[in-house]
């Protein structure tokens, strides 16, 4: 096990920690959350792959320089982390907004991506069902006021922020991107079924998953399930 920081260009420290030895794996969290999600995944995958498990820019243990948040800096940051690890290219799990910076990181540096796990992500704000859609726009603007008057509110402002907008992708951009690619998610989740089963169907060289019976957090709820359908992904030739 290995736990450090990365200096970015900007001077923003990336909190990461890495276990176990073989192909690359990253692990990218959702919104307003960390690396500790994966506490189910990361001692099982450890016994197969190099796991590199990174708090994005201004999450967890992370800080942040940058005035706003975007995808296009949060996958400029994930290139600049593999840089200086050495990691020419890894396979990505990524969970929630951690599945959409995967998109978009995929989108902008295809050579840099093995494959791909899509879980529980959303590249339209569409996809997602209309009381998350309702809930994030109203703490968004509540956020972005008390911001006004505390750097704990505007981290979150800047959190929630990720979350409003569209990916900056196109369905045709989508259709570009050829990692083989496994997207997963809940019959319950939070992201509408059918957003779900459009990202896997735009997405030419991709398998669906859906797990019976889970919500948004199914790697945690049905872990021994999810990381057998990823595992068995991964081992795929």
């Amino acid at each position: 096990m290995t736990t450090g920081f990365i200096t970015l260009s900007d001077q923003t420290k990336l909190y990461y920690e890495r276990y176990g030895a073989g192909k690359p794996l990253i692990f990218l969290h959702g919104n307003n959350s960390s690396g500790r999600y994966f506490q189910k995944q990361v001692p099982f995958f450890a016994q197969y792959f190099d796991c590199l498990i990174v708090d994005t820019r201004g999450h967890g243990r992370s800080n942040n320089y940058a005035k706003e948040l975007n995808f296009r800096l949060l996958a400029g940051d994930l290139a600049e982390v593999m840089e200086q690890l050495n990691l020419s290219k890894a396979s990505i799990l990524g969970f929630s907004d951690g599945a959409n910076l995967a998109m978009v990181f995929a989108h902008i540096f295809p050579e840099k991506v093995d494959r791909l796990i899509l879980n529980s992500g959303n590249y339209r704000l569409n996809g997602e069902k209309w009381a998350t859609k309702i809930v994030t726009q109203l703490g968004y603007f509540v956020f972005a006021f008390l911001g006004l008057f505390s750097p704990a509110f505007y981290r979150q402002k800047n959190m929630l922020g990720l979350m409003i907008d569209d990916l900056p992708i196109s369905t045709t951009d989508l259709s570009h991107i050829t990692a083989k690619t496994l997207v997963i998610a809940g019959t319950h989740d939070l992201i509408k079924t059918r957003h779900t089963k459009k990202i896997a169907a735009l997405l030419p060289n991709s398998k669906l998953v859906f797990i019976d019976n889970a919500g948004h957090t199914a790697a945690s709820s049905h872990s021994k399930f999810f990381n057998h359908v990823v595992y068995k992904f991964l081992q795929e030739k």
